[in-house]
């Protein structure tokens, strides 16, 4: 499918939108190498953002989005960070929710502690708490725990948070395009129709009932379809 979108010259070159999911260095290269222009959601860790360096894009009822523009060093590339008040209070609640059941997984291996056919072994109990720490890695890092041992038993389990649980940035995320003459509302716009898109896949699946497919030979699943 790209193939077939090949440009002719490097200034009719069409532009590919790309989710953070398939938006590896590798094929950001290959798009550039082929004379591809790009809009991705960056998959790089690190986020900033200044709001005093921003502006609104977008106002609703429950939601603002702001966007600030950075120019790369190079010149080559657009980073646009963006803020979504709602993106904020859902991973904000993610988050809230990663630290509720990380505290009641801690509680009830404790409470175990002290019942009948349940896990008390020094060692295995360490192993348990070092799987819920992979497990809420995102809040087990803000949390000292330690476990008491008796002749190789866990007698008494520890914790505490040492730190505030705080993402950075909550609700920024990353555009990143070698369209650099396009405007801040033009690159924005310009990803977000990956939203709308799939909320036609959504419907094509669900109230249109193309899927599932639960044919076998391909002339009826072309029926179907």
């Amino acid at each position: 499918m790209i193939h077939q979108l090949a440009p002719e010259n490097s200034l009719r070159a069409p532009t590919v939108v790309l989710d953070a999911g398939i938006a590896t260095e590798e094929n950001i290269a290959w798009l550039v190498a082929n004379h591809y222009r790009y809009v991705v959601v960056s998959r790089k860790r690190h986020r900033q953002f200044d709001e005093t360096q921003a502006q609104t894009i977008k106002e609703t009822s429950d939601n603002r989005i702001k966007i600030q523009r950075v120019v790369c060093p190079s010149g080559k590339e657009i980073e646009l960070y963006c803020h979504s008040e709602q993106r904020e209070k859902k991973e904000n609640g993610i988050q809230e929710s990663f630290t509720r059941r990380f505290e009641e997984a801690l509680e009830k291996l404790s409470a175990g502690l002290h019942k009948k056919r349940t896990i008390k072994n020094y060692d295995r109990i360490l192993e348990r708490i070092g799987r819920l720490k992979q497990k809420y890695a995102r809040v087990a890092q803000s949390y000292e725990i330690s476990v008491v041992e008796d002749n190789g038993l866990a007698t008494t389990i520890h914790w505490r948070r040492t730190k505030p649980i705080k993402d950075t940035f909550p609700g920024v995320y990353c555009l990143r395009t070698n369209q650099t003459q396009w405007d801040d509302t033009t690159l924005w716009h310009t990803y977000t129709m990956l939203t709308d898109l799939e909320s036609v896949f959504r419907s094509l699946k669900s109230e249109l009932g193309l899927r599932p497919v639960f044919h076998h030979k391909t002339d009826r699943v072309s029926g179907h379809l």
